[in-house]
């Protein structure tokens, strides 16, 4: 039970720093460089947001295991689950942005227009992986533990984020969120054990197959409307959108990029 509030707390985190993230480094990124995209800056800015996502698992099972006297046997588990949970969450967000990308990719092409550059996805598995050590060395290693995971900085974090979610409106509504959260998590964690068995037995996917996907119906529609008359074939401007074009229940100050320069 104590481990299911750790994960349920994990959740809280990470969608509450989510929004803090993007009132305080986003939302003035818009305000100073627009919608103009800066490959260099934004990977800087998904490297440090990954950074202190990672970090932030770390400090809040620490934080966990002491406040709950929490017993050595049971301390490894606080840390195995969470790394397993900021993997599921890491790499979901990750295949949000392909699907989305992708999605829009075809829309865009059946509405004559060129293909969408998925340009700020080909670092990103990796920064995730960078991530993902980052946690694992703040647990093997004390030292990388107290300079990443004990600093002012996501002190200030998790402070905030405790105020946030102790306010009694705010805390039931992120309640709810987290409740859906831990859920997905679930969810996600069964798929990804069964794809691993399967593989290691040599069957073949339970991944539904194109002819399933229930936006094929919808892109054909959009296929039937290329005509010579087709409204939308008159400016054939080339189309970049950046990776997080998107809103998902835990990023709902993330902003909108576009036109790579």
């Amino acid at each position: 039970m104590e481990i299911i509030e750790h994960l349920f707390f994990l959740g809280i985190v990470y969608i509450i720093f989510n929004i803090i993230w993007g009132i305080i480094v986003l939302f003035p990124k818009l305000l100073v460089v627009g919608l103009s995209s800066n490959t260099s800056l934004d990977y800087s800015i998904k490297i440090i947001r990954y950074l202190l996502i990672s970090t932030l698992t770390y400090s809040s099972g620490l934080n966990f295991i002491s406040e709950n006297n929490i017993k050595d046997q049971q301390s490894p588990w606080i840390f195995i689950l969470g790394g397993a949970i900021l993997a599921l969450y890491l790499a979901g967000k990750l295949n949000k942005r392909k699907s989305i990308l992708n999605m829009t990719t075809m829309v865009m092409g059946n509405l004559n227009k060129s293909p969408i550059k998925q340009k700020n996805l080909v670092y990103e598995p990796h920064i995730i992986g960078l991530s993902i050590i980052a946690y694992a060395l703040c647990i093997a290693v004390p030292k990388v533990g107290v300079v990443l995971g004990e600093n002012a900085i996501n002190h200030w974090f998790l402070d905030t984020i405790k105020d946030i979610y102790d306010t009694p409106f705010l805390g039931w509504i992120f309640g709810i969120a987290g409740v859906f959260f831990l859920l997905s998590m679930f969810q996600k964690g069964v798929l990804t054990i069964q794809k691993f068995i399967n593989s290691i037995l040599g069957k073949p996917s339970s991944d539904k197959k194109e002819n399933d996907n229930p936006l094929k119906d919808i892109m054909d529609q959009f296929e039937n409307l290329k005509t010579d008359q087709n409204p939308f074939k008159k400016d054939q401007n080339k189309v970049d959108i950046d990776d997080d074009l998107y809103v998902d229940f835990e990023e709902v100050n993330e902003d909108e990029e576009t036109k790579n320069k």
